[in-house]
């Protein structure tokens, strides 16, 4: 089966060929200019878009707050270069103490015309014991049995109430790993040590299973993520210790744009719904916005490409929408059967959130470059939402609600999530006012 891809879809250039570096002008000449302090001469390297884009004092500032976060360099890998119309790449792996780099530097007749870094691997995640007063006990989840865990406290007289961990967009294991943080491990962790007992699970995608290419034309978020939520919820429910009538449903990314359906169409199950970093809008239109931004960021020659391209993807996705769910089924979409889409397209989340009748917490982060504002608390914003709505925003958090310690450099990619982070404490603390209350 095709993994359904994750939100962000990036638009990439295809190198056509790599091989060793052999021009006069290397990264790895420039990279020892770098470790030698000697900026002025890289600078003076700098063609006139460059200069414009970056001082020399901006040049010694990245790579010093890149040595302040990641550590000394321990050793340099081999050169790669590739040459594309007008343009000579050139690429050298460095290792730094807490983790690899990519240091991409793109030439024009001799001048640097691009030069960036990407974190490529970091070093393992924080592998903390847990606290002696929490316990995890092994689950399996719904009719494929997937695997999870049952985090509550160690001892308690007191039925329980609890929370579903809902995943986002693209395989995810019980965790929610992303790069080297652990939303959904910090959230059963914390609430647990607040009475609160949950339940997370590998997502069907990260398990592997495996479905024919006849299913996947109609492979849908219910099979997905809607299916193994319920069952999840009722496994609870089973349990003696957990409470029933105080089970809630605690959906990130996507799934935060589902958890509204799913309380929906399970009256009763829920006793209510938290929405983490979530959209009101649907799930194409974000993948189109998130592409977007990309294209926006990009050179002018590329971006001229990149408009043409997202010029083509709306029109494929408005002809998508407006045909039927037979039609939706022989087609494609950003590389995934289009009727994925089209299927959550015809559930608004803005109107199912009006209509429930269970109360919901939102949170949305400002420095969610995924889920931007005008998707995000804006889009929120400008629905009339019921009283029993709460809608909070942490303007520094960012798409896992944290706020890692980053250089500038890299903040707002994704390379941000490969420093270890936890979820930040206030909205922890909101999450658990909003279930005891």
């Amino acid at each position: 089966m095709k993994r359904i891809a994750c939100l962000i879809l990036a638009l990439m250039m295809l190198l056509p060929f790599l091989a060793s570096a052999e021009e006069e002008l290397t990264a790895r000449a420039v990279f020892e200019l770098i470790q030698n302090g000697d900026f002025s001469s890289v600078y003076a390297l700098f063609d006139q878009n460059m200069r414009k884009a970056m001082t020399e004092d901006d040049l010694r500032k990245t790579f010093s707050e890149l040595e302040t976060a990641i550590g000394q360099v321990t050793d340099l890998g081999e050169e790669q270069t590739a040459s594309v119309p007008l343009y000579r790449i050139t690429v050298l792996p460095v290792k730094y103490e807490k983790a690899d780099i990519n240091l991409q530097i793109t030439w024009q007749e001799n001048r640097i015309a691009g030069l960036f870094y990407s974190i490529q691997k970091k070093a393992e995640p924080i592998q903390e014991e847990l606290p002696e007063c929490i316990a995890e006990e092994s689950i399996q989840v719904g009719e494929l049995n997937l695997k999870g865990l049952l985090t509550l406290p160690s001892e308690s007289s007191d039925p329980l109430p609890a929370v579903v961990l809902v995943h986002g967009s693209g395989p995810n294991d019980r965790d929610e790993t992303v790069g080297n943080t652990k939303l959904f491990r910090d959230l059963a962790h914390s609430l647990a040590l607040k009475g609160i007992a949950s339940a997370r699970y590998d997502k069907r995608t990260y398990a592997g299973i495996q479905i024919s290419e006849e299913e996947e034309k109609s492979f849908t978020v219910k099979e997905e993520t809607i299916d193994d939520a319920v069952a999840a919820a009722r496994l609870l429910r089973a349990d003696p210790r957990i409470d029933p009538e105080r089970i809630y449903l605690i959906g990130h990314s996507m799934g935060a744009m589902l958890a509204p359906r799913i309380a929906q169409e399970n009256p009763g199950l829920f006793a209510g719904v938290i929405l983490l970093s979530g959209t009101p809008k649907n799930l194409a239109d974000i993948v189109l916005s998130q592409n977007q931004a990309l294209v926006d960021a990009m050179s002018p020659l590329e971006k001229i490409a990149g408009n043409i391209q997202m010029a083509g993807l709306r029109q494929s996705w408005q002809n998508v929408l407006n045909g039927t769910a037979e039609e939706a089924k022989g087609k494609m979409l950003f590389g995934q059967p289009a009727y994925y889409f089209w299927e959550m397209a015809q559930h608004d989340t803005a109107s199912i959130l009006k209509a429930l009748d269970v109360p919901a917490l939102i949170l949305n982060g400002g420095s969610d470059f995924q889920v931007i504002d005008a998707d995000g608390i804006d889009a929120w914003r400008a629905i009339d939402l019921p009283e029993s709505v709460q809608l909070s925003y942490y303007p520094a958090l960012n798409h896992l609600l944290m706020n890692p310690e980053v250089p500038e450099t890299i903040r707002g990619t994704v390379q941000e999530y490969e420093i270890p982070c936890h979820a930040a404490k206030e909205v922890i603390d909101e999450i658990i006012a909003f279930i005891l209350k």
